[in-house]
């Protein structure tokens, strides 16, 4: 008896020293109330380490979460994008039904749009933020953030165009008039829906012009005028390009005089 009284006693005293302040280890209740002060206090970095280090000790407790999301919270207030948007992205990967999922998506969107370079720079960021607005549209169709996805998804969407334009444009003024329409297509198939399309089918048809393609330039200078009539690339265009350039050799041979009959 009094052997397995020493045990008891041993594994009493282990237990205690277990979340004393010596051993580095706190109370679940401790640790998880440290962490929710300091992020109260808008001591962001020391939230981070005490909700990390709560999620660590206490794998299975019910307010992991909780830790989680203003672990991602906290990176996001301290300007840490990257890692940020990572958090957020583990955090929906993690809990996809729970109430936050979407707008943790929503909120990795934003924190990679925030690492966005200027359209001549990677793009990468950029992609990365359209694809997480992309996934609120499509994973949760009903969410609030939906339509705040949408908009910021279509202004990322322009930039990424803008990426390609000034690509093609480079080619263009190096007179590598082949790499030029490569690009220019691409813009055309994927980017419709911006705001760059005129821009692309005007340079398009100052390139096919420059090729000595003049009906090829004219049915693009045709499509700008019909389907944009109004932008500003189609007024501009209309005083680079000449005049074999802007009408077909079909609408020429219309405009002609008939030939008479021989004397």
């Amino acid at each position: 008896m009094r052997f397995v009284a020493v045990i008891l006693a041993l594994a009493s005293s282990l237990t205690a020293c277990a979340s004393t302040p010596e051993s580095g280890v706190l109370p679940p209740d401790e640790q998880f109330e440290r962490a929710e002060q300091k992020y109260a206090e808008g001591d962001f970095r020391q939230a981070i380490a005490d909700f990390q280090t709560f999620a660590f000790n206490y794998p299975q407790d019910p307010r992991v979460p909780e830790a989680r999301w203003k672990t991602a919270e906290s990176y996001y207030s301290v300007e840490d994008w990257a890692t940020a948007a990572q958090e957020y992205m583990n955090y929906q990967r993690d809990f996809p039904r729970d109430e936050r999922a979407a707008r943790a998506l929503f909120q990795a969107g934003k924190a990679y749009q925030q690492m966005s370079l200027r359209p001549e720079l990677d793009q990468r960021e950029t992609e990365r933020a359209v694809n997480a607005y992309d996934r609120v549209i499509v994973e949760y169709p009903r969410s609030e953030f939906v339509e705040d996805a949408r908009t910021r998804k279509a202004q990322l969407r322009d930039k990424l165009a803008e990426k390609v334009y000034l690509n093609a444009e480079f080619y263009f003024d190096n007179e590598n008039y082949a790499a030029t329409e490569l690009y220019l297509t691409d813009l055309i198939g994927l980017y419709t829906d911006t705001a760059w399309i005129p821009t692309a089918y005007a340079l398009l048809a100052r390139v096919k012009c420059e090729q000595g393609l003049g009906d090829r330039a004219s049915e693009v200078y045709a499509r700008l005028q019909e389907n944009y009539p109004e932008s500003q690339a189609a007024r501009e265009v209309l005083g680079e390009l000449p005049e074999r350039c802007r009408t077909t050799q079909a609408a020429s041979d219309g405009d002609a005089p008939a030939p008479t009959s021989g004397r």
